[in-house]
């Protein structure tokens, strides 16, 4: 037994998300946060909404930006669910929907819904919030969705100040991170990924975006299960492949050298993540008892059908008996009745001639011998007479009209005979040689066994390549394009004509235009079909031949090393992507039905941040982006940004993403460029975290805009500030 039928694999289970949002009285807002004026601060997220006072440490909600309104038919009432709220009902999760298009708030009714829970989560219990509010949005937030943010704040909840700010830069004051000392921000959240550079505040006219984030990954891991396995028995939902991009995936730190190593049957185990998904069992409808009576009645019913055949075949022995007793007395009545009478009766049950009655009697008396056999229980031993042909040698004019046809009748039974007696040489001749053959082989096997096992080696690896030569050759005639398959159509062609090509071109006549036609390459696939089996067949059998013998004396040579274990479906790569090396996949086995595979996906999920191509995003990778930014700045901006690169947003939280960042980045940059890669200390929460340290200072109620403000000058209006949504061009 191998390693390998040793190991154990672990199967884990697929998780769904089952979160549940804490409910905060309007006790704890009266004794905490009323007429105190603090800031509410709202990390707006496309994914998760973060909400918390100001003077919190961390958010008091985190739950998703979704809502689900749906009516419940049976308590006849409509019924409304925000953020985790909407996993405890699968009419909910079905019905749920999201105020965000990509990363930009659209569907304002939504986010309405969504403000609606967030102050009755946080117990404000009043007419109107009486506190300012800070809330995050995505770099270049388009001024119409801020606008119809501010008016639903002011116009609706009547709030005092609204303030915006982008979250990433949010995350890099929160890592106590100087906007003066320079820096780039890589935020890469649910939807999309910014490389924004900073230079004493955050220079949006150099901002790239790519437009691949944690959704992007999500989508691409459902795809490339439900293409791997087409005919799962279980549908995979979003938050399932969610599940898996969070859990089981990482950042290659060499792709296409870790791609080799998922294909190495050594080490892909170890890299194997097998998923067991929820399934009911079929239950066995039958007990031991019943089970012992369905074999009873099974075999009652063999007795009686073994009873009914020697019934029949008792029937069928008295039928031959009468027919042969008719068959004789037939022929007993020749003497005493005239001929002519005679032979009317012969006609009469259908029978040419006397010669056919004997030949009928004679094998009817051996039928009715092999039947008694049979019925007796005796083994007959059959002795085969050779046969006569007295006939063949009469000239026809010494015979009648009858024997002439059983002359012609025995010319040809006795060309077939011998015909069949020159192959019965031929392969007996045969026989003897390969003996002869064999027994000289064994005799240089015993002489000289390293010698001769070389020798089997080089015949074996000269008729493997005349394999794979002609597995190659019949690949290539699949595709009517290729110069093979051109070349075997011609002469096909020219073998059909009656006039070959050589002769149509001294008389000056036309090409030949079969193969023009889809049904000329019909006739041409059936042709090669056969032949091209034939001869494959003959090389697979001598190379069988070479295996069966290296198998049995060369201790080197193991099963696993033919050429059929080389290339079955359970040794190929794809089968072991899709049903792993461990243990043996069995398609009757129920629990193995409801198993997926999670090998390669791991590190080409991921990946797509580095290629995006791989997804068909036609954009630069983050490495390359940050390039460009980094080479749009003049010498000392450039040193004073690859100090400091700070990655933050949830979808940063891969394994393995700092240091193949790291990596590639010092792959671009000059030799004595000093590079620091900085993580946010907690990449989800920190946004929120950073907006409630400046909301806590004077700047915020300096950069906010007023209700009167907001009156005065529109929803558009916005104040410049080192965290908002100014560019300069």
């Amino acid at each position: 037994m191998s390693l390998r039928d040793n190991l154990q694999p672990k199967i884990y289970n697929i998780a769904e998300r089952r979160n549940f949002t804490p409910n905060i009285t309007a006790t704890d807002y009266e004794s905490f946060a009323f007429n105190k004026g603090i800031p509410i601060v709202i990390d707006n997220g496309s994914y998760q909404c973060r909400v918390g006072w100001a003077n919190d440490v961390s958010p008091r909600l985190q739950f998703d930006s979704m809502v689900s309104k749906y009516r419940d038919r049976k308590i006849n009432q409509s019924v409304l669910l925000v953020g985790n709220d909407i996993y405890t009902d699968a009419t909910a999760k079905s019905n749920a929907k999201s105020a965000f298009d990509g990363n930009v708030v659209y569907n304002f009714e939504t986010m309405e819904y969504i403000l609606d829970y967030i102050f009755f989560k946080l117990g404000i219990n009043t007419d109107k919030v009486y506190h300012p509010v800070l809330m995050t949005e995505p770099v270049c937030n388009p001024n119409h969705s801020r606008r119809l943010m501010s008016e639903l704040l002011f116009e609706s909840y009547d709030v005092p100040s609204v303030c915006y700010g982008i979250d990433a830069l949010f995350s890099f004051h929160a890592n106590n991170l100087s906007f003066d000392e320079g820096g780039i921000v890589a935020s890469s959240g649910h939807t999309t990924t910014h490389v924004i550079p900073i230079i004493g505040r955050g220079v949006l006219e150099h901002t790239k975006r790519i437009s691949c984030g944690g959704l992007t990954s999500t989508d691409y891991m459902l795809k490339l299960m439900q293409l791997k396995y087409p005919t799962f028995p279980t549908k995979m939902t979003v938050n399932q492949a969610q599940h898996l991009v969070h859990s089981f995936t990482y950042v290659a730190q060499d792709y296409f050298k870790e791609l080799k190593e998922y294909s190495n049957t050594s080490t892909f185990p170890s890299k194997d993540r097998i998923i067991q998904f929820p399934y009911v069992p079929p239950a066995n409808e039958k007990t031991e008892e019943e089970l012992a009576r369905q074999e009873e009645r099974r075999q009652e019913q063999a007795r009686r059908l073994k009873e009914q055949a020697a019934k029949l075949r008792i029937q069928k022995l008295k039928d031959l008996e009468n027919n042969l007793e008719a068959y004789v007395q037939l022929k007993e009545s020749r003497s005493s009745m005239k001929k002519s009478e005679w032979i009317t009766r012969l006609k009469e049950n259908r029978i040419s001639d006397e010669a056919e009655l004997d030949e009928i009697i004679l094998k009817t008396e051996k039928s009715v011998q092999r039947a008694r056999n049979k019925l007796l229980g005796i083994d007959e031993v059959e002795i085969k007479e050779e046969p006569t042909f007295p006939l063949v040698d009469t000239p026809d004019d010494q015979l009648n009209e009858a024997e002439r046809k059983e002359k012609k009748k025995q010319v040809a039974a006795k060309s077939l005979h011998e015909t069949r007696q020159r192959q019965k040489e031929a392969k007996e001749l045969a026989r003897r040689q390969q003996e002869e053959e064999e027994r000289a082989e064994e005799q240089r096997r015993i002489n000289d066994f390293e010698g001769w096992l070389n020798e089997l080696k080089n015949s074996y690896e000269s008729q493997l390549e005349k394999v794979k030569s002609l597995k190659r050759k019949k690949e290539q005639l699949l595709d009517r394009r290729s110069h093979a398959s051109q070349l075997r159509m011609k002469s096909i062609a020219n073998l059909a004509s009656d006039t070959p090509n050589q002769k149509r071109r001294r008389r000056g006549q036309d090409e030949d235009t079969f193969g023009m036609d889809d049904n000329d390459w019909s006739i041409y696939k059936e042709i090669s079909k056969e032949e091209d089996a034939w001869e494959e067949e003959e090389e697979l059998s001598q190379l069988r031949d070479y295996e069966h013998k290296l198998l049995r004396y060369d201790p080197a040579f193991l099963p696993e090393h033919t050429f059929d274990a080389k290339n079955s479906q359970q040794n190929s790569l794809v089968f072991m992507l899709t049903r792993g090396v461990v243990p043996a996949y069995d398609p009757e086995n129920f629990g193995q039905m409801h198993q997926l595979h999670v090998n390669v996906e791991r590190i080409r999920v991921p990946e797509a941040l580095f290629q995006p191509s791989i997804i068909g995003l036609d954009q630069a990778g983050v490495v390359e982006t940050i390039g460009d930014i980094v080479n749009r700045f003049d010498y000392d901006d450039q040193r004073k940004m690859i100090k400091s690169i700070f990655v933050t947003g949830g979808h940063t939280q891969t394994p393995g993403l700092l240091p193949r960042l790291e990596t590639s980045l010092r792959s671009i940059l000059p030799s004595d460029a000093s590079l620091r890669i900085i993580h946010a200390s907690d990449p989800v929460i920190d946004a929120w975290r950073g907006a409630a340290l400046w909301a806590r200072t004077e700047d915020f109620y300096k950069y906010a805009v007023t209700r009167q403000e907001y009156q005065e000058y529109g929803g558009e209006y916005l104040k410049e500030h080192r965290f908002g949504n100014v560019y300069r061009i």
